[in-house]
C-alpha cells in the first residue's frame, strides 16, 4: 500500500482518464489495483498503463471521478491478480468502453513487436481491427456477462461482473465455479467461467 500523487483526471470521449504518480511493484498485464479511501470503501480498477513511474487507470464512475479531482494523493493497492503472459500476437475483443481492460496487456504486446488488434466498434484508434492473416497466440475479451458465450473457446475473459471485495480471495465474495477471479484472474479462460452448453 502506497500513496500516490493524482497526476491528472481528464475526460475522454466516453470515460476518464487517470493518471498517478506510482513507484510500487510495477504492475503486470492483467493485473488490477485497488484505490484505498479509509473508512469508506476499496475500488478494484483494472490497470490501462504503467510507464515510468506513472499509472494509468480509466474510471467510468462519475462519483470516484469527483473524488479524484479533489485529491492530490490517494492511496494505490496491489497490483492484484494473475498476469496475463505476452508471448505472441495479441487480439482483443471488446464492447463499448470495455476496451479498456484489454489496453495494457495490448500496448505491451505492441511494446514486444507483437501484433496488438482490437476488435470493437467505435472504441480506439489505438489499435488496428483484426487480420484473418494474423495467427492470434492470444485472444483477451471484455464483454457484458450476456456476450460470454460467443466467444472462441480459447478467450481468455475479464471477469469483471463479480465484485472483488478483499482482492486477495479470502472473503470467496468473488467466487464464480469455484474459482475466484481476485486471484485467479481477473482474466480467466471462458470454460472456467460458463457454460457454453
Amino acid at each position: 500500500m502506497m500513496y500516490s500523487k493524482v497526476l491528472r483526471v481528464e475526460p475522454t470521449r466516453e470515460s476518464t482518464r487517470v493518471l498517478l504518480e506510482y513507484y510500487g511493484k510495477e504492475p503486470s498485464p492483467g493485473q488490477f489495483v485497488g484505490l484505498v479511501f479509509p473508512g469508506e470503501s476499496e475500488i478494484p480498477l483494472g490497470v490501462t498503463d504503467y510507464k515510468e513511474g506513472e499509472l494509468e487507470l480509466y474510471v467510468d464512475s462519475e462519483r470516484l471521478v469527483q473524488y479524484l479531482r479533489k485529491m492530490s494523493r490517494v492511496i494505490v493497492e496491489g497490483p492484484f491478480g494473475k498476469p496475463v503472459e505476452i508471448r505472441g500476437n495479441v487480439m482483443g475483443i471488446a464492447v463499448g468502453r470495455l476496451y479498456h481492460d484489454l489496453l495494457y496487456p495490448l500496448r505491451i504486446a505492441k511494446r514486444k513487436g507483437y501484433q496488438a488488434s482490437l476488435n470493437c466498434e467505435s472504441c480506439t484508434d489505438e489499435f488496428q481491427r483484426p487480420s484473418q492473416e494474423v495467427r492470434w497466440d492470444l485472444i483477451l475479451a471484455s464483454v457484458p456477462l450476456e456476450f460470454i458465450k460467443t466467444l472462441p473457446r480459447n478467450t481468455l475473459v475479464y471477469v469483471r461482473w463479480v465484485k472483488m471485495n478483499c482482492m486477495m480471495g479470502v472473503c470467496g465474495v468473488c467466487n464464480v465455479k469455484g474459482f475466484l477471479p481476485c486471484v485467479e484472474g481477473p482474466f480467466m479462460e471462458v470454460e472456467k467461467v460458463v457454460d457454453k452448453g
